[in-house]
């Protein structure tokens, strides 16, 4: 089998069920689609269930949060590389049919890691078309570089990617502490660090930002990731220096990827968090009237002013000081995953040495 297209469903109504009918018959001896639906609604239930045929399954499951919906089907799947959906989303008849000839050609290539193409993000106020430079770079850092260079939306986490890449890098997404909204851009990072992308000459997939579109609505839906993991609404001011933490302990520390030489490592580190640390200085985070508002805010400004002097444990500190005024139990867990993670490295290196300050303002 080439190619799982895997979608984990929750919306109901016509247009979900109309593009996952679009994926169902797409459906051959080289491309299998499983569909996970954990929406419990019963017309949509008795609809997909009609959808089954050859190479094509449909899972009625339980209702659950979209992580465990998506690590729940991966294990499902057969292919040589795996191309994940969205029920909100579109893809093109035409690239389809030509990721056959593609896998057939880079399959054996253990340097390949997925393939990507032309991107359409669809809004209120029109369509665009974009792309991710150097995506098909063998060099490490200039692959990440051009991802964070990408001023929009975060798409290659829709990507037929190589099977086993997938796999391994959402069982670790499993084991993280909390999910939050931003770890999709952490996903894409991993695959960017297993290997390159080849190139279609040709539209890939439709992203509707939806709700995204506007930042109160958009950080409204990053809340909702925050308020499932019993976080108050005041993390939300922490939110792109997060990620920016999260993803450069990863580069530098851990093992989800190949081994690469020191110097690669602290690049893409470097890279990563002085390209969130631009974000988490240049936006306006809304905390929704949290009575903790006022402590994010020093604890923001302290970092804004002081980051370029602190190693990861003390930014890790300071975000677990945070955590810890509204939930302790959290506020534990975050600390033990993450400090255990900066712990695998020999030495404790400021970001300073790191090059993030100067980047960073």
């Amino acid at each position: 089998m080439q190619l799982s297209i895997l979608i984990g469903t929750n919306r109901t109504g016509l247009s979900a069920c109309s593009r996952i009918a679009q994926a169902c018959a797409w459906a051959s001896p080289n491309i299998e689609v499983i569909v996970r639906d954990n929406s419990g609604d019963a017309q949509k239930r008795d609809l997909l269930s009609r959808f089954r045929r050859d190479h094509c399954d449909i899972i009625l499951a339980e209702p659950c949060n979209a992580l465990t919906n998506l690590s729940e089907i991966l294990p499902l799947a057969t292919g040589d590389f795996i191309f994940l959906l969205a029920d909100d989303d579109f893809c093109f008849d035409h690239a389809i049919a030509a990721l056959s000839a593609i896998i057939e050609q880079y399959g054996q290539d253990a340097s390949v890691a997925g393939v990507t193409g032309g991107y359409v993000v669809e809004s209120s106020k029109g369509s665009s078309i974009i792309s991710y430079q150097n995506a098909e770079s063998d060099d490490v850092v200039t692959r990440v570089s051009g991802y964070l260079s990408n001023g929009g939306p975060n798409i290659l986490h829709y990507a037929p990617v190589r099977r086993e890449i997938v796999q391994g890098v959402f069982a670790f997404m499993n084991t993280l502490p909390f999910y939050f909204s931003f770890h999709d851009q952490v996903v894409s990072l991993l695959y960017l660090l297993n290997g390159k992308f080849v190139r279609m000459t040709r539209l890939l997939y439709l992203y509707d930002l939806g709700p995204w579109e506007q930042p109160e609505t958009a950080q409204k839906r990053d809340v909702d990731y925050y308020r499932e993991a019993g976080f108050d609404p005041a993390i939300n001011a922490l939110h792109w220096f997060l990620c920016g933490f999260e993803g450069a302990v990863l580069v530098r520390n851990a093992n989800e990827f190949p081994d690469y030489p020191l110097a690669q490592r602290q690049a893409v580190a470097d890279r990563w968090f002085s390209s969130m640390f631009i974000r988490f200085k240049g936006q306006t985070r809304l905390t929704f009237d949290s009575p903790f508002a006022g402590a994010a805010q020093k604890i923001c400004d302290k970092l804004r002013t002081s980051s370029g002097q602190l190693a990861f444990d003390g930014m890790l500190t300071e975000i677990c000081s945070l955590i810890a005024l509204f939930s302790e139990d959290g506020a534990q867990r975050y600390h033990d995953f993450w400090g255990a993670t900066i712990n695998r490295r020999k030495h404790a290196q400021p970001v300073a040495e790191m090059g993030l300050q100067r980047r960073a303002v």
